[in-house]
C-alpha cells in the first residue's frame, strides 16, 4: 500500500463530515417557478447556440451504479441535445453483476470506456490507464467541496471525481417503527447488541417482520463484512493495517473480537430476516419494494435505495438509519455510528481513447457535476452532491437527511479501507457470507475461507 493513497483517503474522510453537514443545511424551498435548470439559463442557451460547429465524436460511459442506468440514459440524451456533435453511449451494469470482470473484459478487448463511474479500488487498479486531472486545466474542479479532490488523488495525481456522498447502516421505516413504539422511537437507544436484539424482538412481537438482508455478495461482502475491517479503528490505516495482517497471515480474522461481534449481530439479523425462507433470493428491486411498502421494519442497505423507490407507487417516504452495533459497550467505535463514504469516482481513460474523446469526456463531466442542469439529474435521483454550487433549496430525501444528521454529530464510520477492497474481494468473501447466512458453512468455515482469500492476495 502506498502512503500517498492512504493519506488522501484519511483526509477525505475527515473532510467528508463537513460535506454531509453542508448537505444537511437547507434553505426554505423555492417557489414552484424557481426550477433553476440550465435549460432556462443564458449559459445553456449560449452552449446550445455554439454547439454543432465541432467534429462529431462518440464516447462511452461505463456505469457501476446500476440502480440509475435509466437516469444516465436521459442525462446523455439531454447532453446530446445541447451538444449535437457529442454522442455518449452508456455501458450499463446490472445490480449484482460482475462489474470488475466486465471492466477487465472491456480493457482486454481494446474497448475500454472513454470515461467511467467506478469504485475507488478500480481507480487504484487502473491508475496507469487514467487521465490525470488538473485544477489549472479544469477550473470547474474548484467547485468541489473540501476533501473531495484529495479523495480522488492517488500518488499525487487527481484521477477521479465523485458525483455523490452516500452512507449505509440499518435503514428503518419510521411509520412502521413508530406505530410499534407509539410514536416515540429514538434510534440513538439502539447502541448495543442487546438493544438491537430487543428492538427486533419488539417489532416481531407486533406481527411485523423485523429486518431484511439482501442476499447478494456485494451487500454482505462489500458492505457488511467491511465493517469488521473499518471498525478496527477510526483511521483508514487501522482498517488497511488489519487487512495487511490478514494478507501476511500474521492476523486471523477469527481472532478479532470485532469480527466475532459483527457475526453475532449478523446471526441476530438472520433470525429475524424477512427473506429467511430464501435468504439467497438476491432480488434487489423486490427487496426495495417490500421495504418501501412497509412489509418489514428495517433493511441493511444504503441511502442509494431511495433512487430505486422514486418510481414506485404507494410507498412510505419517511426513513432513518440505526447503527449496527457489534458489542454491548455503547462506547465502542461503530456501535453508535453509521457509514459515510465517497463510494464512486468518475475517471477518464487515456490508454485507449483519442485526445478528442478525452476532451469530450472532460467537458461532459464538467456539465454533469457542476452545471445546474446536469446536477439536477442527480438531485432528482436523490443524491447529495459534494459541490459548492449545488442548489440551496434542495429538499433531500429522508435517508440522506438521516445520514447528514449523524455526520453533523460526528457519528460516522471511516470506511477509507473500502478503497482498497476490490470487487474480487467482496465477491469472494461475499459468497462465503452468503453460504454462512444460508447455513451451508459455520462460523469456523467462514473465517477459514476469509483468511484463505486474503492470504491468496499478493
Amino acid at each position: 500500500m502506498k502512503k500517498g493513497k492512504t493519506l488522501a483517503m484519511i483526509l477525505a474522510v475527515l473532510m467528508t463530515v463537513m460535506m454531509f453537514a453542508a448537505c444537511a443545511e437547507q434553505s426554505p424551498a423555492a417557489d414552484s417557478g424557481a426550477s433553476n435548470t440550465a435549460s432556462e439559463s443564458p449559459a445553456a442557451t449560449e452552449t446550445e447556440s455554439s454547439a454543432g460547429s465541432e467534429e462529431p465524436v462518440t464516447i462511452t460511459y461505463f456505469n457501476t451504479s446500476a440502480e440509475v442506468n435509466a437516469m444516465f440514459e436521459k442525462m446523455f440524451a439531454r447532453y446530446h441535445e445541447l451538444h449535437p456533435n457529442v454522442t455518449i453511449e452508456l455501458i450499463p451494469t446490472g445490480v449484482g453483476e460482475g462489474q470488475q470482470e466486465k471492466l477487465q473484459s472491456l480493457y482486454a478487448s481494446g474497448n475500454a470506456p472513454t470515461f467511467m463511474n467506478v469504485d475507488p479500488a478500480n481507480v487504484i487498479e487502473y491508475q496507469d490507464n487514467l487521465l490525470e486531472l488538473s485544477v489549472e486545466t479544469s477550473p470547474w474542479l474548484e467547485q468541489a467541496n473540501d476533501g473531495v479532490i484529495d479523495a480522488g488523488t492517488f500518488d499525487g495525481k487527481i484521477l477521479g471525481v465523485p458525483f455523490s456522498v452516500q452512507g449505509y447502516g440499518l435503514l428503518y421505516n419510521k411509520r412502521v417503527v413508530n406505530e410499534v413504539y407509539g410514536g416515540s422511537f429514538d434510534p440513538s437507544t439502539i447502541n448495543t447488541q442487546d438493544a438491537l436484539k430487543a428492538f427486533l424482538e419488539k417489532i416481531e412481537a407486533a406481527g411485523i417482520p423485523a429486518t431484511m438482508l439482501h442476499g447478494a455478495n456485494w451487500s454482505l461482502g462489500g458492505h457488511y463484512l467491511t465493517l469488521s475491517y473499518a471498525v478496527q479503528g477510526p483511521a483508514t490505516s487501522d482498517g488497511t493495517g488489519f487487512i495487511d495482517g490478514l494478507k501476511a497471515g500474521t492476523q486471523k480474522i477469527e481472532d478479532s473480537p470485532i469480527f466475532q461481534g459483527y457475526m453475532d449481530t449478523l446471526d441476530i439479523l438472520v433470525e429475524h430476516n424477512y427473506n429467511k425462507a430464501d435468504p439467497l433470493v438476491g432480488d434487489y428491486n423486490k427487496d426495495v419494494q417490500a421495504f418501501a411498502q412497509g412489509k418489514c421494519a428495517t433493511f441493511f442497505m444504503g441511502d442509494w435505495a431511495w433512487t430505486s423507490m422514486t418510481s414506485l407507487e404507494n410507498i412510505d417516504t419517511d426513513y432513518g438509519f440505526i447503527p449496527v452495533p457489534w458489542s454491548n459497550n455503547p462506547d465502542d467505535y461503530g456501535n453508535t455510528q453509521v457509514v459515510m463514504v465517497l463510494p464512486k469516482f468518475n475517471a477518464i481513460d487515456k490508454s485507449q481513447s483519442t485526445p478528442e474523446q478525452q476532451k469530450a469526456a472532460l467537458d461532459a463531466l464538467e456539465w454533469m457535476l457542476t452545471d445546474p442542469e446536469g446536477q439536477q439529474f442527480f438531485i432528482d435521483a436523490g443524491f447529495c452532491m459534494p459541490y459548492k454550487n449545488v442548489r440551496t433549496d434542495v429538499e433531500y430525501n429522508t435517508m440522506t437527511q438521516s445520514i447528514a444528521e449523524y455526520a453533523s454529530k460526528g457519528k460516522t464510520i471511516n470506511l477509507g479501507c473500502f478503497s482498497y477492497i476490490t470487487g474480487d474481494a467482496w465477491t469472494q468473501t461475499g459468497n462465503l457470507m452468503l453460504q454462512y447466512i444460508s447455513g451451508a458453512i459455520d462460523r469456523k468455515g467462514l473465517a477459514e475461507g476469509i483468511d484463505a482469500y486474503w492470504q491468496s492476495i499478493k
